[in-house]
């Protein structure tokens, strides 16, 4: 198959139903659990980490806002790389999100089991076997997506708006419990006599999320208008996001002295997050309704996780980057269906090993902060890449950066991108500190995937083929609109 010889996906999202997949991405069930573990770990400084990760959290929209609107494509950020970088980033671009969302979606599927398990222990004193949980949940929104994006959108619609008015729930049941002593000591001495490290760690932790915004632009050619939708898309997504993260902080702190998160029995923040510090100011029927929230939460992010970066394969595979079968796109259902298979099926192989290798390799992390790490390192690694792709944008596609619909001025672009490699190089060491085997995994994953790609390019040379050549062009479909330096 030719870079051209492929089928489009002609099924478009809306600006709402995007909002909506990239909002379930961006918050998910990580905040039903993060804060209270963070306020057990850092106190009432989690306020203050939550503003300062406004800040990178603005650099990292800016970067998707311009590469997004200058070049909106399917499987974006496997484009940047290629494109804007070189052809082996642009394997990267895609090998390392890959790994990155193949553990997301198991950290995801084991946190639903786990805390379903725990609703029905408390409820009816009974749980049901926790793979079950996993491959049902994994499944359900496999099959979901293998039959299109449109029906996708209108779950993702419902999933969204359950767990939003879960958080509100939260945040107002919160206010008449509220008291402003909670707020001080901000660093209490408890928990920083060794230093500020509670406290970067917090806002390392509290940012994480926002990264979920990298989705918009792996669905770039399925999106209405994409030129103009993106940054409205990440406008309106960062709005609801920002509000609602620091609005739930406050609103934990004021009505739970951060004593209060950890559990006295293990000493450690509760497992049950907002659920169980909940107990203290809302009824019972609250309580549960916050439980089903973060349930609702999970399920959005495994939702999304396959409809975006399932784009990313189809589109690699369309550079014959990997095995061009995963750019095929399914006659009736419009789906790059091989390609989401192939995202599922790493987690659905991998569940059944979890047990094995939480008792025996990692003996001194759990086996969900250690996914944490993985796909965190992976990410930040994209970011980086998007960075320089960023700082290249107005070298390599002059006109579309002179013609994007938004337009960051020459000085801040530099800024955003500078900015987006340091903060990203930075955020890495400070989480593979806790798992150094995690990063130790996603480096042994990058030389096997390198060693992959210098075989094909070779085997492309012999058939008279330059592979980098293919990765280093827009194809035919994507430069309308372009003009002639694509």
């Amino acid at each position: 198959m030719g870079a051209e010889d492929f089928k489009l996906i002609n099924e478009q999202v809306g600006l709402w139903g995007a909002v909506a997949l990239l909002v379930g991405t961006a918050i998910g069930m990580s905040i039903f659990i993060v804060p209270t573990q963070m306020a057990a770990e850092a106190g009432p400084s989690i306020t203050v980490a939550i503003l300062a990760s406004v800040v990178p959290m603005t650099l990292g929209v800016l970067l998707l806002l311009q590469l997004g609107g200058a070049i909106p494509v399917a499987g974006g950020i496997y484009v940047y790389g290629s494109r804007l970088v070189g052809p082996y980033w642009g394997l990267i671009s895609v090998s390392i999100p890959v790994l990155a969302v193949w553990s997301y979606l198991l950290f995801a599927a084991l946190g639903f089991a786990q805390y379903l398990n725990g609703i029905l222990d408390a409820v009816a004193g009974t749980t049901l076997p926790q793979l079950l949980l996993v491959w049902g949940l994994l499944g359900l929104f496999l099959a979901l997506n293998y039959v299109g994006i449109r029906l996708v959108t209108k779950v993702q619609i419902a999933l969204v708006l359950t767990f939003v008015a879960a958080l509100l729930v939260f945040i107002v049941g919160a206010i008449p419990a509220a008291d402003t002593g909670n707020y001080q000591p901000l660093f209490p001495d408890e928990l920083f006599a060794g230093g500020l490290a509670p406290f970067f760690l917090a806002v390392v932790l509290l940012y994480i999320p926002f990264q979920g915004f990298g989705m918009i632009v792996e669905i770039g050619e399925e999106l209405e208008n994409p030129v103009k939708n993106i940054p409205r898309v990440l406008a309106i997504g960062m709005g609801i996001v920002t509000v609602i993260s620091v609005g739930l902080i406050f609103a934990l702190i004021a009505a739970v002295p951060w004593e209060a998160t950890i559990d006295p029995e293990t000493g450690e923040a509760y497992a049950a997050g907002l659920m169980a510090v909940s107990g203290g100011f809302l009824p019972d029927i609250g309580v549960l309704f916050v439980g089903v929230g973060a349930l609702v939460a999970a399920a959005t992010t495994v939702n999304t996780l396959y409809t975006s970066y399932s784009r990313t394969i189809m589109r690699a595979a369309r550079d014959d980057v990997i095995p061009d079968v995963f750019a095929a796109v399914h006659e009736r259902f419009d789906t790059p269906y091989r390609s989401i298979a192939l995202l599922g099926l790493g987690p659905l192989a991998a569940a059944p090993l979890v047990p094995l290798v939480d008792a025996t390799v990692l003996a001194h992390i759990d086996i969900l902060d250690w996914l944490v790490v993985v796909v965190v390192t992976g990410i930040f690694i994209a970011f980086m890449i998007g960075g320089v792709a960023l700082w290249n944008l107005p070298k390599v596609f002059p006109q579309r950066y002179e013609y994007s619909f938004y337009r960051l001025p020459m000085p801040v672009l530099r800024i955003v991108a500078v900015g987006n490699v340091i903060v990203s190089a930075l955020f890495t060491v400070l989480v593979v500190a806790s798992a150094p085997s995690a990063l130790v995994f996603v480096l042994a994953w990058i030389v096997l995937v390198t060693a992959g790609y210098f075989y094909r390019v070779r085997a492309y040379e012999k058939k008279g083929i330059d592979l980098r050549k293919r990765m280093a062009l827009l194809h035919k479909h994507e430069q309308i609109g372009g003009s002639s330096d694509d």
